[in-house]
Formats: structure tokens, C-alpha cells, sequence
């Protein structure tokens, strides 16, 4: 799906698959969801964590949408019932972390969109010239 959603070169997303991996071997029973529209096969999927060491905020670790599913209120769905279920429970806040370079104005629209502020700003981050952006949005 990260390859998929046309965020991702195939060669970049191998976070995807350790991600799983890791979910699959347990991390579920730890809190961590995954949640599949899988409709008309995979369509989007969401992935959360809580943050270790906070009181009750979570990391919206990745949300993708097909390419050619894109612009159809499916990613905003997903993400609203991520959302709702995390507030049922009584967490706090849910963080999002991306990328600063233009490839990623998108996907900080898409936050923003959806009721996210930006928080902080750490230069180069992820690499030089690549600076990660942090988005919150307060759940209770």
C-alpha cells in the first residue's frame, strides 16, 4: 500500500513490511491496530502505536490510499474511525509524522484537512534538506 498509495518507491518501503512483521508477531496485544478497507480488495489501510512513555497519545504511523482511489473521502474515513475509536477509549492525542519535501504536500493537505495542526519542525530529519513535520490533533 505505501508503493501503492504512490508515496513510496518500492525500494523505500520496507518499513512497511517490518512493520507488520512486528504486528503480526505481537505488537497487536499491545495496542498497536491496523485497520483494512478492503471492500474491493486492499484499498487503504491505517496503522497505529501508542507512544511509549506518554499518557495516552498515539502515532498514526501510516495511512495509505490506493493511487487510484485518491480524492474519494476514502483516507478521510479511515482516518475519522481511527480517530473515534481512539476517543471511545479515552486517549488524548494522536500524532503524525511526515515528510517536509513538496512530494508530501498531499498528504500535509490531507492533515491539515482533516482538523491536524502542525506542531514542530525538525530540520533534516529524515535526511539533509528533508525535514520532518509533526501533526496533532487533541482527541478528547
Amino acid at each position: 500500500m505505501a508503493v501503492a498509495s504512490g508515496l513510496f518507491a518500492p525500494e523505500e518501503a520496507s518499513f512497511v513490511a517490518e512493520m507488520m512483521a512486528e504486528y503480526f508477531g505481537g505488537a497487536a496485544d499491545g495496542g498497536h491496530r491496523c485497520l483494512v478497507d478492503d471492500t474491493d480488495g486492499v484499498q487503504a489501510v491505517a496503522y497505529c502505536q501508542p507512544k511509549p512513555a506518554a499518557d495516552r497519545v498515539w502515532d498514526l504511523t501510516m495511512i495509505a490510499v490506493r493511487r487510484e482511489h485518491q480524492g474519494r473521502g476514502l483516507g478521510t474515513a479511515l482516518l475519522r474511525h481511527v480517530e473515534d475509536g481512539l476517543r471511545r477509549e479515552g486517549q488524548r492525542l494522536l500524532l503524525v509524522d511526515t515528510s517536509g519535501t513538496a512530494q508530501f504536500d498531499r498528504t500535509r493537505s490531507f492533515y491539515l484537512g482533516c482538523g491536524y495542526d502542525q506542531e514542530a519542525r525538525v530540520r533534516d530529519y529524515w535526511t539533509d534538506g528533508d525535514d520532518l513535520l509533526i501533526f496533532r490533533k487533541a482527541l478528547a
